[in-house]
């Protein structure tokens, strides 16, 4: 993929169709995914959603990448799919379009898959308006900071559908009623508010966007990769689980965990005051 400068994530600026649909660029082990179709409001087109899901995938097998950031060029983050790909073609019939439709929504389901299953930690850097399926990227990530400037909705309701796809991320990231109030009203949502309801950690000036997202960036990379991975399947599968089989599900994970060459480094390191020499550190 094509490189991208720390600078030009900030930019407000345009690019040819020809140009890839993804930028990559690595701060030593730290990958940051940077969405540039800002002209289209960045929209999870199909060639979008596949040059995605290949870049995660690709980073989950990188012992080098230790976190991945998914930012945006432009003055919109996602702005979803593509409207364009779900409008009926000419001489296609409903059973085609249908078809078609539910292929590209199952391909962003698994992309969205992808980044909660990834063995790294995933930052969303919002510096925009994420709408509907972009709002669902926001939520499928880790963690998210956002610019004051950024805003998320999930407008299905306005064009006479409904956001049922997104809201399967959106609502697990929030109570229920504020994602059926996101999705009922269509309305944008501030950047506060999205704090306020939890579907972003953190709001900062925009000029500040890029410095705070590469410092809890390095900040998660410091640490055991390894626990990263294992802690972060756990928590996902156990989250779902009633509440006395997360316990023993989550126990015995624990466990594992505990009795690991990596949790033995760690807790050396904390007696010894010195930093930890993890197994798996990149360079």
């Amino acid at each position: 993929m094509a490189q991208v400068s720390k600078t030009e994530l900030t930019q407000n600026q345009g690019v040819s169709d020809d140009t890839p649909h993804l930028l990559s660029r690595r701060e030593g082990t730290v990958l940051w995914l940077t969405l540039n179709r800002p002209n289209q409001r960045n929209p999870l087109s199909s060639s979008m959603i596949a040059a995605l899901t290949g870049a995660i995938t690709e980073a989950a097998d990188d012992p080098q990448v230790r976190v991945i950031v998914l930012s945006a060029l432009g003055p919109v983050f996602c702005a979803g799919h593509d409207l364009r790909e779900m409008r009926a073609r000419e001489g296609e019939d409903q059973a085609a379009r249908a078809a078609r439709v539910r292929d590209i929504l199952n391909a962003c389901a698994r992309m969205m898959l992808s980044i909660v299953h990834s063995p790294k930690a995933v930052i969303a850097s919002v510096q925009g308006t994420a709408s509907a399926a972009g709002c669902q990227l926001v939520s499928a990530c880790d963690m998210a900071i956002a610019s004051e400037e950024s805003g998320f909705c999930t407008p299905g309701v306005n064009i006479g559908t409904f956001c049922t796809t997104p809201l399967v991320g959106v609502g697990r990231s929030m109570h229920r009623k504020h994602a059926m109030e996101l999705a009922l009203t269509g309305d944008l949502m501030s950047a506060e508010n999205a704090v306020r309801i939890g579907l972003v950690n953190k709001v900062v000036p925009s000029s500040m966007l890029v410095e705070q997202v590469s410092a809890l960036a390095s900040k998660i990379a410091s640490k055991s990769a390894r626990a990263i991975r294992d802690g972060k399947a756990v928590f996902y599968r156990q989250i779902d689980m009633p509440l006395e089989q997360a316990f023993e599900y989550a126990t015995d994970a624990m466990v594992e965990q505990i009795m690991s060459a990596e949790s033995e480094e760690g807790c050396r390191a904390f007696l010894e005051k010195r930093i930890p020499r993890w197994e798996d550190a990149g360079p």
